[in-house]
């Protein structure tokens, strides 16, 4: 059984609340403060997919755990 969700997707992007970068397509910023903004950015102007939402963890320098909000859209 196919999953029609994922069918045809040949690009995915990550989107993090904790990492800042440019658009694959454009100069737009995406990332870190403008998290939500960057996926509708994604889906708007480039035709992407919101394929997943979730946490990623990870120790800090002070050794507690850090969590941040990712996003995957692909096309």
């Amino acid at each position: 059984m196919s999953n029609s969700l994922y069918e045809g997707i040949t690009n995915v992007v990550e989107i993090s609340s904790n990492i800042g970068r440019g658009c694959q397509h454009c100069d737009q910023f995406v990332g870190l403060e403008k998290f939500a903004e960057s996926i509708t950015h994604y889906i708007t102007k480039h035709g992407y997919r919101l394929l997943h939402v979730g946490t990623q963890s990870e120790l800090g320098d002070d050794g507690k755990p850090l969590h941040h909000t990712v996003a995957i859209v692909g096309k």
